[in-house]
């Protein structure tokens, strides 16, 4: 008998535009910039806001691309004041990709509403449309912790999307799935500079040991409730890393700068993996 292909998702993907662009404004031109910079009130040909607005230009084809891997984007919409210079130089990119344009109007002199417009059209979206599957918020903080609540009470998966250092952990943690802007596929990273460390001296050593690695506690903590529920001392790397996803929706080995999932293993201290990196164990 044929298998029936497995009918794809539908996703609904709400991105609070304004958010993204400052936190990614901040994220490539330091904290605080953004205000620093008054980016809001710059005109478009500003001769020294200008060339840095483009430098930290979003790939939204990564964003909207990511939606559609998970499902048949049904809904989308973006919030901000599009006549905005900044936000309304994305305008054509995003009707291009039939991304609906939602007008929000300044409230005060930095708040525009969107939280409240996006979590209310999130929750008027559940109620009427039943074969919704995904519900894709990028945003960075925690204001939609509660809209990601109520979704997954009604059954939805929640992926969050967000730029690094602007995240709010709650709201990270709220999500079924989080992914960094960064580490979406497409998003061209910076190079890290070069910097000379232990390995220079010993080359021998293998990098990923002298690296500082990031999530130690979380692993080792993710590493003892495995081991809890199994009679040996190795712990599959599949299992585990589900269970890090699911302790860390936003954990992502390739944003610590580890090419898979084994290499950032490997480079906790204390620990061994066979030889097929399948399994691993401490070794103290």
């Amino acid at each position: 008998m044929t298998q029936m292909p497995e009918t794809p998702g539908r996703v609904a993907l709400y991105l609070d535009f304004e958010n993204l662009v400052a936190s990614q404004y901040d994220a490539v031109h330091g904290r605080s910039s953004w205000t620093n910079d008054r980016v809001v009130h710059a005109a478009a040909d500003d001769p020294v806001v200008g060339p840095k607005v483009r430098a930290a230009r979003l790939d939204l084809d990564a964003i909207v691309d990511y939606a559609a891997s998970l499902g048949v984007v049904a809904i989308s919409r973006a919030y901000a004041n599009w006549a905005g210079p900044v936000y309304g130089s994305y305008a054509k990119d995003l009707t291009s990709r039939a991304v609906d344009l939602t007008q929000l109007f300044p409230l005060s002199g930095t708040k525009n509403g969107a939280d409240i417009r996006l979590a209310t059209d999130v929750v008027d979206d559940l109620g009427r449309f039943s074969d919704l599957s995904h519900v894709v918020i990028a945003a960075g903080d925690s204001d939609y912790v509660a809209v990601a609540q109520k979704a997954r009470r009604f059954g939805r998966l929640v992926v969050g999307v967000g730029v690094a250092g602007s995240i709010g952990r709650y709201w990270e943690a709220a999500c079924d799935e989080f992914k960094r802007y960064d580490a979406l596929p497409g998003v061209e990273r910076p190079s890290p500079p070069a910097r000379v460390d232990e390995a220079d001296d010993h080359p021998d050593v293998s990098n990923d040991r002298v690296k500082p690695v990031p999530y130690s506690k979380l692993f080792r903590k993710a590493m003892n409730l495995v081991l809890r529920k199994r009679s040996d001392d190795k712990v599959p790397m599949s299992e585990l890393k589900q269970v890090l996803l699911r302790m860390s929706p936003g954990f992502d080995e390739s944003t610590l700068g580890f090419e898979t999932f084994s290499a950032y293993v490997r480079a906790q201290p204390g620990v061994a993996t066979d030889a097929k990196n399948q399994q691993v164990w401490f070794t103290d």
